[in-house]
Parts: structure tokens; C-alpha cells; sequence
């Protein structure tokens, strides 16, 4: 691995809650819960909220907004912006009517990176603190790794590469010369990894599990399988490519404020006396996030749960509306109602990554499922999903049992950080050993010519050797869609190119393609359907010396003059990470670094839109 960081931060960006911790070489792992506007109640996650100014200035952020006064003329509230920040997302959103949604993914982005910079902020502070570091110099000159982890659902270059630079504009990563922020897993891999790393559950090698991180927007699923059970360095690896869907709890949310107004609409004379946004204060109220988080628990569930409602009466009542004494009332059916058709979207998804096992002919048993994520903490969740796989048992989940997991909001930031603290502890042995391609990557090369190969492509004279011909835009695949990862083997393509005696170019090109056929149907060339231009990566040799290149010799032969040319050789390494695309350049057996960036990618808008799944 590269330098040992003096400290590593894990950021997870929910969108309902935002989670970060911390550790050092030398101590466990810390949870960021000093939030301010907590007070002393020890938050462990921070709202992922912001208030603006009229005059677009932001006036709070977390849990400071509980205190900010958002009905005063021109503030205005913002939530759930990191959904938005993928196009796809929030163009549903505003076909579907939802209200307060970005105006475009630009205004989406720009609250997420005030948002983040507010968090790195009050990170740097407390880390600071704490390290004794805040009024000597800061931590600008340590070695400091930032982590973050993406949902299953991006599977776009395009989304991947927008958070990467709202990271950098929030000051992850550029404070100091050896600060560094990285893309990692995504929120399926590290909730794996936490349960491998963490759980009670006595894992066996071969032992089959499921992850299903169910958070606030969505819901992400990785089918793992142990492949070392050592306690101290166990080591798992996907079986099939890790899943998402766009369900969480801010849809509980959204049906509950709809039931309310499905309540009003029968009674719209009653508008005037109550305030114009109770519904939505009531979803987001304390009373209603008890209820989600305790709804069923055994020593909690009721015929009837009451709810007070802000701003209203003790003394107001309606039967209609379900209103007594200031207080709205639900049956325990409509509460279950809410959470019944997430749970059904859950279980599809599930059921898929089931049926994938039996498809490609997989007999073993999924032992364990286990549930993280604020909606997956849910008990009521849990014991829904676990009879229904009991009362519909799948051919390979016959016995499964589900398994709420430790910690479950801070399953993917604990994960982030497990997973680098075991490299460091190995000498790089990764808890998630093995992946699963998303997509097939190529390289453009170009094929020594021959017509039965090449019919109908295009073709160019050899430079050196009129006898030769080079059929070009030939795609070689490095790696192809369903095939297996392993993040210590680079994925290497070798170039070679000729350079006459006074010629110094050191800069080349090579165009990386994408496609999501399946392997069996994958393009031999860009004249062929199904591929299209990810990037363009280039590869800067600057500072190597012509003495440093192999000279080749010709000699002449009869009236032929001779002549000489040298060999450029290297060779660029391409990193498949779980969901991030990385470039190295090797020369002559090292990595290559000069004084420059060595490998610049420059990424094509139409590759950058295909869905990497």
C-alpha cells in the first residue's frame, strides 16, 4: 500500500442522516458525535438538512436547523439533495410533482457540497481537538485518507465523477499535501464488510450471506461468500454484482404526509384551522420518528398510536380527520400499510438475488440475511421479511435467518474503515477479496491485419514496414461483465511504440470503452453495436530519456540504407475499484510519477451516461 495515513475519516452521506468516524493507527474507531445543535444527547448521525436566507445564504445545517425558524419570510428548507444530485432521480421527482426539489442537478450538487463542507468543517475541529493538534498547525500537515461510500443505485462514470469533485470543492482532500479522498466501496460492500468484521454471527468458510443496507433513500443488497473465517483477518467475496433500489424511509415519509392529506381533502373546510404544512411538520416530528423506529416491537405495538400535532390545540378535535385533543390518530393497519410496500420492493430484490443463485446453478444455502440502515434497524421490517421467507421458502434460503446487524446506521462507516485498517494491518489483504464486474471495459488497439478477421474494417499502413498492414479501432477487453475482481491484480495492457532518433514524444493516448453486453455478444470493434467511448487516458512519459529507451538497429541490406529507432515501452494499469475507475502508469517496472500527472483521463460525456450494471 501506499503511505500509512495518521488518520482515517469515513464519511457516510445518507439522505436523511450523515455519518462520519475516525481512528488513528493507534486507537479504535471514533464516532463523530459532537454535532452541533445536539446538545449533550450524543447524535451519533447528523441531519443531511440545510436552511438558506432569502438571499441564498445558508442559515443552518444539521441539527442547528431544529433551532433555525423556517416559516420566516424567504428561508427556505432543503432535504434529501443527495438523491438529486443523480439527473435520472430528480427528473422522476419533478415528473412525479414532488415538491421542494432542486431546481436542476447544478443546484442539487451545490447543496451537497455546502452541506459536506459544513461537515468536513466540524470534522477538521474535532479531530483537531482531540489530537491535540487544533492550535498547533491543524492537521494540514499529516497524512490524512478520506473515505466515502456511494450507493448501489450509482451506477453511472458520470454520478461517480460529479461526487468526486463535490468531495474536492468541499475540502476533502486538498487542505494539505498529503491528504488524500477517495471514492471506496460502495454502501452494499462496506455494510459487508462491518458484518463480516463485527457480527456475533459465527461465520464458517464458505458460509453464504446477504447484506441488505436498507437506509433512507435506498436500499442496497451484496450477496457474499466467507472465504476465510480467520477471526482477526477473515476475507469474503461477492457472488454476484451488488444491487440497488430506490426505496427507503423518506417514502415511509412521503405516504404518511399523503395519508394526512388524503384525510384533509374529505374535510377541506377544516384547512383554515390548522396550520398549512402540519402534515409534513408532523412527518418529520419527534413523535413520528419514535414510531418508525419502535413500530414493531412487541412492548410497543397498540390498536391505535396517537401523535401530537404542532401548532395545534390540546383542546381541538375531529372524528373525521382522527384528531382528538390535538392529537392525530392512526390504527396499527395504516402504519403497517406505510411500511408494507417498501417491504414488498425489499423482497423483490431480494428474491432476485435469490433466484440469481439457482439460475447460474448454485446449490449452497444463504445462511444468514442481515439487515442494516435506519429502515433496516426496523423490527417490524425484520420480522416481516423473515416470516414471509419462512411462509415462502426459497430453494436456496430454505433455513435463512434474518439477522438485525450491530450498530446498523453506522454499518457503512465502520465498514469503510475496517476494510483499510485490515489492508494496513496485511500488507494489503482486503476484507472484500474478490468482486464481481458491473460492466465489460476495452482498450482500442490496433490488430495486425488479416482478411479473414478484419472484413469491412478499417485498415492503415504499417510506418515502419510497407509490407505490413494494422487493422485499427480493434477493442481488447480487459475485463468482461460478470467476471471476478481481484483488487491486488491490476488489470495491465501493454504499449509499445516506435520513436525515430531525434523524435521526443512522450505522450500517448488510449481510449478505454465500455459495454454492458453479455460477455458472449461483446463487440470485436468500435464498427460493431453495444460499445461506446468511456475516456480518453493520457499517458504522460515526460522526463524519461532517450538513453532510458531500447535502440533497435537495422541494418541495410543491398542498396537499402540502414536505420536505427528506439522502443517505448510501459505499461497502464487499470484499477477496477467498486465504484470508481483508476489509472496508473508503469515504466520499466516502477510506478511512474516524474514531476506531472502521469495519467490524465479525460472522460467522454455518452461513456459517462452508461449504466454500469
Amino acid at each position: 500500500m501506499a503511505e500509512k495515513p495518521d488518520i482515517i475519516v469515513s464519511i457516510d452521506l445518507g439522505t436523511t442522516y450523515t455519518g462520519v468516524a475516525w481512528m488513528t493507527p493507534k486507537t479504535p474507531i471514533q464516532v463523530v458525535n459532537d454535532w452541533p445543535g445536539s446538545g449533550d444527547r450524543g447524535e451519533r448521525k447528523v441531519p443531511t438538512t440545510l436552511i438558506y436566507n432569502g438571499d441564498g445564504t445558508l442559515s443552518s445545517w444539521g441539527y442547528l436547523c431544529d433551532d433555525d425558524d423556517e416559516t420566516l419570510p424567504g428561508k427556505t428548507r432543503r432535504d434529501f439533495f443527495k438523491i438529486f444530485i443523480d439527473e435520472e432521480t430528480l427528473v422522476a421527482a419533478q415528473q412525479r410533482g414532488f415538491s421542494n426539489v432542486p431546481k436542476s442537478p447544478r443546484q442539487a450538487q451545490m447543496f451537497a457540497t455546502e452541506y459536506l463542507h459544513q461537515v468536513y468543517l466540524h470534522v477538521k475541529e474535532t479531530i483537531e481537538t482531540q489530537t491535540g493538534k487544533r492550535l498547533f498547525g491543524g492537521w494540514a500537515d499529516m497524512a490524512v485518507t478520506f473515505l466515502f461510500s456511494v450507493p448501489t443505485t450509482w451506477t453511472r462514470m458520470e454520478i461517480i465523477n460529479i461526487f468526486k469533485g463535490i468531495i474536492r470543492d468541499a475540502g476533502f482532500g486538498v487542505e494539505g499535501p498529503r491528504h488524500m479522498a477517495q471514492v471506496d466501496l460502495t454502501e452494499a460492500e462496506a455494510a459487508a464488510v462491518a458484518t463480516l468484521k463485527t457480527s456475533p454471527v459465527a461465520f464458517h468458510r464458505g458460509s453464504l450471506f446477504l447484506t441488505v443496507d436498507a437506509g433512507g433513500g435506498t436500499t442496497d443488497l451484496a450477496l457474499m461468500r466467507v472465504t476465510s473465517s480467520d477471526p482477526n483477518f477473515p476475507q469474503m467475496a461477492q457472488i454476484s454484482a451488488v444491487k440497488g433500489v430506490g426505496i427507503g424511509s423518506t417514502l415511509i415519509d412521503r405516504a404518511f404526509v399523503r395519508l394526512i392529506m388524503e384525510r384533509l381533502a374529505r374535510y377541506p373546510d377544516m384547512r383554515p384551522q390548522l396550520p398549512s404544512d402540519f402534515a409534513v411538520r408532523l412527518s418529520k416530528s419527534h413523535h413520528f420518528k419514535i414510531l418508525k423506529h419502535k413500530f414493531g416491537e412487541r412492548v410497543y405495538m397498540q390498536p391505535v398510536f396517537k401523535l401530537q400535532l404542532e401548532g395545534v390545540s390540546h383542546e381541538f378535535s375531529h372524528a373525521g380527520l382522527g384528531v382528538e385533543n390535538g392529537r392525530m390518530l392512526f390504527t396499527m393497519a395504516e402504519i403497517q400499510s406505510l411500511f408494507d410496500v417498501q417491504i414488498d420492493g425489499i423482497m423483490k430484490r431480494i428474491t432476485e438475488q435469490l433466484n440469481w443463485l439457482s439460475e447460474h446453478g448454485h446449490t449452497e444455502q444463504v445462511d444468514y440475511m442481515i439487515l442494516s440502515g435506519g429502515l433496516g434497524s426496523s423490527a417490524y421490517v425484520r420480522d416481516k421479511i423473515q416470516q414471509q421467507l419462512i411462509t415462502y421458502p426459497h430453494m436456496n434460503a430454505m433455513r435463512v435467518a434474518v439477522v438485525p446487524c450491530h450498530d446498523p446506521q453506522l454499518v457503512v462507516v465502520r465498514g469503510l474503515l475496517l476494510d483499510h485498517q485490515q489492508r494496513m494491518d496485511t500488507g494489503n489483504v482486503p476484507v472484500l477479496a474478490a468482486r464481481i464486474a458491473r460492466s465489460s471495459y476495452g482498450i482500442i488497439v490496433r490488430e495486425m491485419y488479416s482478411p479473414a478477421s478484419h472484413f469491412d474494417e478499417d485498415v492503415v499502413q504499417d510506418q515502419w514496414n510497407p509490407k505490413k498492414k494494422w487493422a485499427v479501432n480493434q477493442i481488447q477487453w480487459i475485463i468482461k461483465k460478470g467476471d471476478v475482481i481481484d483488487p491486488n491484480i491490476p488489470l495491465v495492457k501493454s504499449f509499445e511504440y516506435r520513436l525515430g532518433p531525434d523524435d521526443t514524444t512522450r505522450c500517448w493516448n488510449a481510449d478505454i470503452v465500455v459495454s454492458q453486453n453479455e460477455p458472449s455478444f461483446l463487440p470485436k470493434s468500435l464498427k460493431h453495436a453495444g460499445v461506446t467511448k468511456l475516456c480518453i487516458v493520457k499517458s504522460n512519459l515526460e522526463g524519461i530519456e532517450q538513453h532510458q529507451l531500447l535502440l533497435k538497429q537495422k541494418r541495410g541490406i543491398w542498396f537499402r540504407k540502414g536505420y536505427k529507432f528506439y522502443i517505448c515501452r510501459f505499461d497502464l494499469r487499470v484499477i477496477v475499484a467498486p465504484a470508481d475507475l483508476r489509472f496508473e502508469l508503469w515504466f520499466d517496472g516502477q510506478k511512474f510519477s516524474g514531476n506531472h500527472e502521469p495519467v490524465t483521463p479525460q472522460w467522454a460525456e455518452a461513456g459517462l451516461k452508461v449504466n454500469q450494471e
